[in-house]
């Protein structure tokens, strides 16, 4: 609250009780009423504000702020998402509502209006690193160009058409999960392409060798938060998996030093392995490196070919030479 509200003597100053409000902590609900301020000599009133509200580190549900929320129990809750990605909204909040019983007090907490809440504080948070000019999706390892990519699928046969309908607007759409004509019209370019040998990531000069991994374990980061959105919304699926996407990249690029390190020197060790390998291979099959050469060449024409051609025997005894 403020020290003055007017130009009188803070001695004429009283607090006296406002509406009453639901303020949601992590040790659950509380009914409190608000501050006002009053001053007795020049009848001047003071009522917190929105920016009072959010200046002391608390969220409004709504601009009547009915409900408020602290913005520690956001912080919790994304925290708690990223060490147990299937901890659901709904088992978050119940377990804020036994604490509410667990201290003598009543009354529920709206899962609707949490992750509202929860959405709209994020996006103020995007909107700031924006200006602040940090690129969730921008490594800064690689950045201007990049040095390798992993393309890997995830299908999973969820039950989302059972879920909430929704017609609203996700607030990171396109952030990170591409729009539905988007991918439309990708998914018809492929079908639109029959040479699909060529474009195989591993046969590409550069394939990066263990980013691989890190694609499985972001997939399997994903996959077990999006079993929490079934009963959600597609908008609201979507910007659970968006959020917590570009949270794993905060925690990636503050671990990135450590982790190319180690990369660095496990891909050396491959590369040796690999080489030697190589020259094993060779000798056993009794080929030259201008003959190796020439297979390769014989593959990508293949790939190339519109029609398909006869593979020489001598490919085929050497594919695993090649691949």
């Amino acid at each position: 609250m403020p020290e003055k509200i007017c130009g009188c003597s803070p001695e004429s100053l009283r607090v006296s009780p406002g509406k009453t409000v639901a303020v949601v902590t992590m040790n659950g609900r509380y009914d409190l009423s608000m501050p006002g301020l009053f001053c007795e000599a020049c009848q001047a009133t003071w009522t917190a504000a929105v920016a009072d509200l959010n200046s002391s580190d608390y969220w409004p549900a709504t601009l009547q702020f009915a409900t408020i929320y602290t913005t520690d129990i956001f912080f919790s809750f994304e925290e708690m998402k990223m060490v147990a990605p299937g901890l659901s909204c709904q088992a978050f909040l119940r377990m804020l509502d036994q604490r509410t019983v667990r201290f003598g007090r009543t009354g529920k907490i709206s899962a609707d209006s949490f992750q509202k809440s929860f959405f709209e504080w994020e996006a103020v948070r995007f909107e700031v690193d924006s200006i602040c000019k940090e690129e969730p999706f921008i490594c800064p390892a690689c950045t201007p160009n990049m040095l390798a990519v992993s393309v890997d699928g995830n299908r999973k046969h969820y039950r989302f058409k059972n879920a909430a309908r929704s017609e609203e607007q996700a607030i990171f759409e396109g952030i990170f999960i591409a729009k539905d004509e988007d991918v439309t019209r990708f998914v018809d370019h492929i079908h639109s392409t029959t040479k699909h040998v060529k474009w195989s990531g591993a046969y590409q000069d550069g394939a990066g060798l263990t980013l691989g991994e890190e694609v499985e374990q972001c997939n399997a980061f994903l996959s077990r938060i999006a079993v929490t959105t079934k009963h959600m919304s597609k908008a609201g699926r979507t910007d659970m998996l968006t959020l917590m996407a570009m949270r794993w990249n905060q925690q990636k690029f503050r671990n990135l030093a450590i982790s190319l390190t180690r990369r660095y020197q496990k891909t050396r060790k491959a590369l040796q392995s690999q080489l030697r390998n190589l020259e094993s291979l060779k000798a056993q099959l009794a080929v030259t490196e201008s003959q190796l050469e020439d297979w390769v060449s014989d593959v990508k024409e293949w790939a190339d070919g519109e029609e398909m051609i006869t593979v020489k025997p001598q490919v085929q005894n050497a594919s695993k030479l090649i691949f």
